[in-house]
């Protein structure tokens, strides 16, 4: 079973490629979703929305330079059992490796992608100003027409922090 969706998934990735390989261009646009903090239990979800600016660098790889803007839903701790306190203000800037292209689509693709963002932490009870290199990546999925192009991504990302931990 587990070669059937590795397989599936392999075959997926290359037919996406194979249909934006030749895909040049730029293009811009914003984006809105759900922030959902998986390694912080103590944090509900939250909200995120951003603007990114894609640039093609020619068949299969494409630059997406960005700005996110996210935050975190209230949180509890254990050492003030019953009090709720306002969730954390992240910003970060950030570039985005695309695979597959990033010119403009006619139909369906898939693309995973990679990147590197510094962060910034904004917390009324603590202090994490400090800018700190972070990773983000997944897949995402885009139906285009053209010049215009909607799209869904799931997005994981790691903010290190200094005390061994992250966010």
């Amino acid at each position: 079973m587990r070669r059937v969706i590795l397989a599936t998934l392999a075959l997926t990735m290359v037919v996406g490629l194979a249909s934006t390989a030749q895909a040049t261009g730029w293009g811009f646009g914003g984006f809105g979703g759900v922030s959902i903090p998986i390694a912080q239990d103590d944090a509900a979800k939250g909200v995120v929305f951003g603007g990114q600016l894609r640039l093609s660098l020619g068949g299969m790889f494409g630059l997406e330079p960005n700005f996110t803007y996210f935050r975190n839903g209230d949180w509890t701790t254990n050492g003030a059992p019953g009090e709720t306190f306002a969730g954390s203000k992240f910003t970060s800037l950030g570039v985005n490796v695309i695979l597959g292209g990033a010119g403009p689509v006619k139909g369906f693709r898939f693309f995973p992608f990679v990147g590197g963002r510094y962060y910034n932490e904004k917390n009324d009870l603590r202090d994490f100003s400090k800018a700190k290199l972070g990773w983000d990546g997944g897949l995402g999925f885009e139906i285009g027409a053209g010049t215009i192009g909607i799209e869904a991504r799931a997005c994981g990302e790691l903010m290190p922090l200094d005390c061994g931990g992250s966010r």
